[in-house]
C-alpha cells in the first residue's frame, strides 16, 4: 500500500472513530438534559418526528424506520416503552386500515415544547465557536458520507 493510501486509510478510520465518540458524547449529554422526563435520545428523536406538522396525523412504523435509520426490532420497543409513558399512541391508518400509524398525544406535545428549549441550548452550545460556513460544510460532508454507506 502506498503511503498516501495508509494516510488516507488512516484518516477514515479516524473520521469513523470521532464521529463515534461525538456521538457517544452527544447521548450522554441528551440523556442528562432529558433524564428529568426519563426518556433517552432514541426517543426525543421520534417525538421530535412525530411533532413536525407533516406528521401532524401519525406515520407508519416502516415510515418511522427509513426516516430514522434503525432496525424495526428496536423501534417496537421503544414505541411501547413510549406509550406506557402517555408520549405516542397507534392509531388505525386511514389509507390502509389493516395498518396503524404512530401518532403524538397532547402529553407528547406538552412535553416537547418543555423539553425543546433545553436540547436547543444545549446544540447551540455543541456548535459554539464554529462558523456557519464550517456548519453547512459539515452538514454537507455527512449527507454525502452517509449517501456513500448507503
Amino acid at each position: 500500500m502506498l503511503a498516501t493510501e495508509m494516510r488516507g486509510a488512516e484518516i477514515h478510520t479516524k473520521l469513523f472513530f470521532r464521529l463515534y465518540q461525538t456521538m457517544n458524547l452527544s447521548l450522554r449529554r441528551t440523556a442528562e438534559v432529558l433524564g428529568e422526563y426519563e426518556m433517552s435520545a432514541q426517543q426525543w428523536s421520534i417525538l421530535t418526528t412525530l411533532n413536525k406538522p407533516r406528521h401532524q396525523k401519525g406515520i407508519t412504523v416502516n415510515a418511522l424506520v427509513d426516516y430514522l435509520l434503525v432496525s424495526r426490532q428496536s423501534l417496537n420497543g421503544v414505541l411501547k416503552r413510549m406509550e406506557e409513558s402517555g408520549y405516542t399512541e397507534r392509531m388505525v391508518n386511514p389509507d390502509d386500515l389493516r395498518s396503524r400509524q404512530i401518532c403524538i398525544t397532547a402529553y407528547g406535545r406538552k412535553v416537547c415544547k418543555e423539553v425543546e428549549p433545553q436540547v436547543r441550548k444545549f446544540h447551540c452550545a455543541s456548535f459554539q465557536h464554529i462558523s456557519e460556513e464550517d456548519k453547512i460544510n459539515s452538514l454537507q460532508l455527512l449527507t454525502k458520507v452517509m449517501g456513500n454507506i448507503r
